[in-house]
């Protein structure tokens, strides 16, 4: 399926979003803050974790499955 938006509508259309997420937020009364420098390191370490898992198994299926 093609998408018929032009570039400047689909640019529109996210800041749009950001507008909108700011105004979520000040009605919820929080403030957005940017990740901590922990949280995003234990995301990557879990998505290496379980790409290196997926990698080895890919590994000993195509060393033993046949």
């Amino acid at each position: 399926m093609k998408d018929e938006r032009k570039f400047k509508e689909v640019i529109h259309t996210i800041k749009g979003a950001e507008k909108d997420k700011d105004k979520f937020c000040k009605a919820a009364r929080i403030e957005r803050q940017p990740m901590s420098k922990d949280c995003l390191e234990q995301i990557l370490d879990h998505i290496a974790l379980y790409l290196g898992m997926i990698l080895m198994f890919g590994f000993f299926y195509m060393l033993f499955g046949r």
